[in-house]
């Protein structure tokens, strides 16, 4: 596989599935960027958690990527080394993608919740802010080129009363999901199952604070 070393040093990046074919953007190579989506996988064989109905609004504010993973580059890392991989890129933005998997996964695992956006979310609703610092195809230290990565995902979720600004809860999340080749499509599926893993469990957490 190869790689594109970034503008800047960079820490971290998030999630994907293979969309197929080729897009219209182009690599430094010339050729068009293969695209890849994260987080619309189904999730069979998920469990999924019951809590009685809240009645709560919730507001989902813009979730929040570290600079070097906001954009649509997927980020890989070998030790200090970091590197985009080249002729790849997100059908969209990490975090627009991201919202929209953990939109999915409140209407599959807690539909009693009302998700609204950050200017519609009214009074008396609680924000959501999630704030992810590692988004990244980590490949262990010493390692040969064949040999797969392990995709990381870690962030801090905070649940905020918006009508006195209280804090309600606060939690840190990480999942490590292994890609099972080292190609980019099955880097993509891995990227994929770790988004899925992720954002139930911040759903799973934020339905069970709403309900305390």
């Amino acid at each position: 596989m190869t790689f594109l070393k970034p503008h800047r040093y960079l820490l971290t990046v998030s999630a994907l599935l293979l969309l197929g074919g080729c897009g219209g953007l182009l690599g430094s190579s010339g050729k068009p960027d293969t695209l890849f989506r994260f987080g619309a996988a189904e999730q069979n064989g998920t469990t999924v958690a019951e809590f009685p109905a809240t009645g709560r609004t919730l507001t989902l504010a813009r979730i929040r990527f570290a600079p070097e993973i906001e954009g649509d580059r997927i980020l890989t890392t070998r030790g200090s080394r970091v590197l985009y991989v080249k002729d790849a890129r997100w059908v969209a933005s990490a975090p627009e993608l991201c919202a929209q998997a953990m939109k999915r996964q409140f209407d599959q695992r807690a539909s009693n919740i009302q998700i609204v956006s950050w200017r519609t979310g009214g009074a008396g609703a609680v924000a959501l802010q999630l704030n992810l610092d590692r988004f990244e195809a980590r490949y262990a230290l010493g390692s040969d080129e064949k040999s797969p990565p392990t995709i990381l995902i870690s962030g801090d979720a905070t649940l905020t009363d918006l009508t006195n600004r209280q804090m309600q809860g606060s939690r840190r999340f990480l999942k490590e999901e292994p890609a099972r080749q080292n190609s980019k499509a099955e880097i993509a599926a891995a990227f994929d199952r770790a988004t899925a893993r992720f954002t139930a469990d911040v759903v799973d957490w934020t339905s069970q604070t709403l309900t305390d």
